[in-house]
């Protein structure tokens, strides 16, 4: 393999004093008190064309604001891996044959919009964007610690400013600041985000400048409800900057329905149908303890706000944008209703509590009286992904008489969903877990699931032919770019026979189960195929 590029430090570059600080136009109404709270925290960096200045999945703590010259973000891998996949496992093969329908790697359109930490979205058909002075890159990084969502490569010679959080803190108080971004946003991204919405993508050019011109751009804290189920509806919303829960009340309690990410829109059902808000969606981060057992601050939360007012007085005079709502409402009101699983009112043993297994709405468990330890589980799994990569792990706690493997169990409140860099997990329709082939394989969601249930693989297990790699790397002197990516049990939806592993069993010990119902006692007794 090729010899990655060596990464720039925060310790290289030249300390800034808050006098050459204020002569920088975004600092001009930063108080120059709260500055020297913060000695070491800003640093000027020269970069030459080609020097790599952050790089995708490896993790970052600080922002970058480019003063002169120009840089290319882009997500490095292209996707070599998904274009040169390895022959189908024979089960999956078989299943064609009986209309299996391929769901672990739809096609995506050319422009389709994929979120990056920067003040640019790159596209699918691309994955690549330029960044010019002014413009921000790293900011989720430096303010939640996250993995950096893509690679930053000098085009030109280069003068950036980079700082830590509490100075970007700073920054994000700054009025100036404020309305430089909000202005690059509107410019660079808004028109973007507002086309990545597909009710809007048929707008006129005088229609989206409408739009545009009226949207309000917003801040929420971390925590904060934007609206509860049963509110009137005012607004719809698009997500500029971090992420957003959305949850519904049930019979029993409350579930978690999903977790929106960067150009993600909510809220237009309730302005369409002119009803209350169906869902509560509030915003959300992900807090890490910090040294001396502190926790961070919750980063803020950036909405484009769009008014009901102009939301009718826009949309409408589009009778297909009309009727583009009412099927994304009515797919939406279904979604939920398929979603709409009863919670236990009672409150269950501690030991089903410290094991997760409420949370499982497709539980795998292993009946150890039953199981002969043969492995079939296992490699039909292997055998019903392209892949060949097992998404099973015959390891994990167990309950009563039964194992409980890692092994998706698609849970109610999926908190592997939160912090991805790129947004490429997400909930199908049928409410299993999903990773788009755009993952840069940084593995937040394997560390957030609690259940061993993500894995990292090689991306030479898709079918990346390594040693092409580094030739090109070798010629083309193209950064090396993380070689891992996450895979997840997809509950074998594409399938006939329903999940590889509960139906290659010969012994009828492996069983799929709703664990409320299971554990409430109207589960199965045996492998009664027809209760799954």
């Amino acid at each position: 393999m090729g010899k990655a590029m060596p990464l720039a430090t925060f310790s290289e570059g030249r300390l800034m004093t808050p006098e050459e600080l204020r002569q920088i136009g975004i600092f001009a109404d930063v108080d120059e008190k709260a500055l020297l709270k913060y000695p070491g925290a800003v640093r000027k960096r020269l970069f030459a064309a080609g020097d790599v200045i952050c790089r995708e999945g490896e993790g970052g703590t600080t922002a970058f604001y480019i003063v002169e010259g120009s840089a290319r973000v882009f997500i490095g891998r292209r996707l070599d891996a998904a274009r040169n996949r390895r022959r189908k496992g024979l089960i999956a093969r078989v299943g064609e044959w009986f209309g299996q329908r391929r769901l672990d790697r739809p096609p995506h359109p050319a422009d389709k919009l994929i979120p990056i930490d920067a003040t640019v979205d790159l596209r699918y058909g691309d994955l690549a964007a330029t960044l010019h002075p002014g413009d921000v890159f790293g900011e989720m990084s430096c303010l939640n610690l996250a993995p950096r969502s893509a690679t930053v490569v000098a085009e030109t010679d280069c003068e950036m400013i980079e700082v830590l959080r509490n100075v970007y803190e700073l920054l994000q108080r700054s009025k100036t600041f404020k309305a430089q971004m909000d202005q690059k946003y509107r410019e660079r991204a808004l028109d973007n985000h507002l086309r990545n919405v597909p009710l809007f993508e048929s707008l006129d050019a005088v229609a989206l400048g409408e739009l545009k011109s009226a949207c309000e751009l917003i801040s929420v804290e971390a925590g904060a409800v934007i609206f509860n189920e049963g509110d009137p509806a005012d607004a719809m919303y698009i997500l500029r900057v971090g992420q957003v829960r959305v949850s519904k009340k049930f019979p029993g309690g409350e579930r978690q329905l999903a977790y929106l990410t960067r150009g993600d829109f909510f809220g237009e059902t309730a302005l369409l149908r002119a009803a209350p808000r169906n869902a509560t969606c509030t915003a959300v981060d992900h807090p890490i303890a910090e040294a001396g057992g502190r926790k961070r601050r919750p980063a803020r939360v950036e909405l484009v706000r769009i008014s009901a007012e102009t939301f009718d007085r826009v949309i409408r005079g589009y009778p297909d944008i009309l009727k583009r709502l009412e099927e994304a409402a009515e797919r939406r009101v279904l979604s939920q209703v398929r979603a709409a699983l009863t919670i236990l009112p009672s409150v269950p043993a501690k030991q089903v509590e410290d094991l997760g297994l409420l949370q499982g709405q497709n539980l795998m468990l292993i009946d150890l009286e039953k199981c002969t330890r043969c492995d079939q589980c296992a490699q039909a799994c292997s055998e019903a992904h392209d892949d060949g990569i097992s998404r099973l792990i015959r390891e994990g706690p167990r309950y009563d008489r039964f194992l409980v493997p890692s092994s998706c169990r698609m849970c109610m409140d999926p908190v592997c969903m939160i912090g991805c860099p790129v947004g490429s997990i997400r909930r199908t329709e049928d409410l299993n877990i999903f990773i788009e082939d755009w993952c840069v394989g940084c593995g937040v969601c394997a560390k957030q699931c609690p259940y061993n249930s993500i894995q990292l693989h090689p991306l030479e297990s898709f079918g990346e032919d390594v040693s092409q790699r580094a030739k090109r790397v070798a010629e083309t002197g193209e950064v090396v770019e993380v070689t891992e990516r996450a895979v997840v049990c997809d509950q074998c939806s594409s399938l006939p026979t329903g999940p590889a592993c509960v139906y290659a069993c010969p012994h009828d010990a492996a069983v799929r189960v709703d664990a409320r119902q299971f554990l409430h006692g109207s589960g199965l007794a045996g492998n009664d195929r027809s209760a799954l």
